[in-house]
């Protein structure tokens, strides 16, 4: 019972020296490692035994420490109760039902439980994988389902809308989504998972789980961010988009409205190599002092040789070559496409068209859509609507019609009302705060001119508590929300490709 207590609470304090250190500093790939390691160390760390290595007694001390013994053990021998045993009580040494077996049967269903629900998950995406078109891409394999789902992944797949592909499906989208296939975040998943079916008392995994996941979308979000091919802002207005719309299933790889503002903030953070070797030595001593209070003894003159070197953790910041790639190019859905011709354009037009692109490095992919001048990003945009459809959707560089705002809609009293009352249902932000059900007492319903409402993955509704999230735009913060994004309705410069490994 106490190596439970004490991997329960080994584990929460590494989560905190997690959420105090790393979880706001962008080394993603170190923080990976040390939420799957604090998991497995803190698990481990209540069955090490750590023995001291007492002083020699003194020779005259010993000796009396023998006398003792010796007489204590002819006494015992002489004594009536060593003579006859039978008159000692009649207990039971094996009663039929013991706290033990209660505890260990209660332990046996809970996790029978949760094992079946993860064995329904994992059949759930098997049937969708095997009863589904399968279409090969790089080194995935697209499955087209006819579920509302927007593009998630598990493991070797990605699961996309059939409607969607391939004039509705954002490359930017499925580049993150080959970034979880390739680093293997589908059996991080699994990992966590399995530690919740197995040590499901322990209330911090669930927050592992959330974090691992998280850590997850800011390594997936840094694949797409690091190809200067992307714009990082139009990248961003993506997720916002992608952020209101259906989920995908348990288990795989998914967009969450919750974990958006902090991917958005993620994604303009920076934290200088001095910085993020200092903070992963600081975890050192972090894992020896959970040693020192969760092992078996706590007095010990050596520890383990469990953490890793200074080398490791340069070798887990350390930048990876980047590949050699070439492009798939997708054509530009209906909903974004701005002006074009009904034939197509002159060889001068598509030679003008290149060569600006020419002087920035671009069709190379090493320039950046940032360092076109203004100038220059005219003269791209009245070349670019003179092409064909066909022309187009050839191009790596586009123009793309800009965001409109979204509509005002009418809420009502009662709903207002409903969502006061109940914060186990509802989570509120209102103007992209979050607040407390009850303080919505202090509005109308004719206070808002927006509400957008969403429902929760099962893993968001296990870890935030409620199931259904509403964000209301007040009157003047609507106003002004859509006085920005009116002002800026010029057709948008943007990359329009996969990078594909050579």
């Amino acid at each position: 019972m106490m190596a439970l207590i004490n991997f329960i609470l080994c584990s929460g304090l590494l989560l905190l020296a997690y959420r105090v250190f790393l979880q706001n500093e962008r080394m993603y790939r170190f923080n990976r490692f040390y939420l799957l390691f604090s998991l497995l160390f803190s698990a481990a760390v209540p069955f090490i035994t750590i023995t001291t290595h007492p002083q020699s007694l003194p020779v005259s001390y010993q000796h009396a420490v023998e006398r003792v013994f010796t007489s204590s053990q002819t006494t015992a021998t002489s004594s009536p109760l060593a003579q006859h045993p039978q008159i000692l009580p009649d207990v039971d040494p094996n009663p039929v039902i013991t706290a033990i077996s209660i505890i260990l049967a209660v332990y046996a269903f809970v996790t029978l439980v949760l094992l079946g629900r993860f064995m329904i998950n994992l059949y759930r995406i098997n049937r969708s994988i095997t009863q589904n078109q399968r279409i090969e891409l790089d080194d995935t394999q697209l499955v087209l389902t006819d579920a509302s789902v927007i593009p998630h992944s598990f493991l070797n797949y990605v699961f996309v809308n059939r409607d969607d592909y391939p004039d509705g499906l954002e490359p930017q989208i499925i580049c993150h989504e080959q970034a979880h296939v390739r680093q293997r975040h589908s059996l991080d998943v699994l990992l966590v998972e399995m530690m919740q079916v197995l040590c499901w008392f322990n209330p911090f995994i669930p927050f592992y789980r959330r974090a691992i996941q998280l850590n997850h979308e800011f390594l997936a979000d840094e694949a797409v961010i690091s190809q200067s091919i992307y714009d990082t802002i139009d990248y961003q207005y993506l997720l916002l988009a992608k952020a209101s719309q259906a989920n995908s299933i348990h288990l795989a790889s998914q967009f969450n409205y919750q974990t958006t503002k902090k991917r958005l903030t993620m994604m303009t953070k920076n934290t200088t190599f001095a910085k993020a070797i200092g903070k992963q030595l600081l975890m050192l001593p972090v894992a020896a002092l959970a040693v020192l209070l969760f092992s078996e003894k706590t007095a010990a003159t050596v520890l383990p040789k469990i953490f890793p070197t200074l080398k490791t953790v340069e070798a887990l910041t350390a930048k990876v070559d980047t590949p050699k790639v070439d492009f798939v190019r997708f054509a530009i859905p209906k909903a974004m496409r701005t002006k074009y011709s009904a034939t197509d354009a002159s060889e001068k037009v598509m030679s003008e068209y290149t060569a600006i692109l020419k002087k920035y490095d671009i069709p190379d992919g090493n320039g950046k859509t940032t360092d076109i001048s203004a100038t220059d990003k005219a003269q791209l945009h009245a070349l670019f609507i003179q092409m064909s459809v066909k022309q187009q959707n050839r191009q790596q560089f586009r123009f793309t019609k800009a965001f409109k705002p979204v509509a005002k809609n009418t809420i009502t009293t009662e709903q207002l009302s409903e969502w006061q009352q109940d914060p186990k249902k509802f989570g509120v932000w209102v103007n992209d705060k979050r607040v407390k059900n009850a303080d919505l007492a202090n509005y109308k319903a004719d206070d808002f001119d927006n509400l957008m409402f969403s429902r929760l993955t099962p893993v968001a509704i296990k870890n935030d508590g409620f199931r259904f999230q509403v964000n209301l735009m007040t009157k003047p913060y609507y106003a002004e929300y859509y006085k920005k994004t009116m002002a800026n309705q010029e057709d948008r410069m943007d990359y329009w490709h996969i990078q594909r490994r050579k």
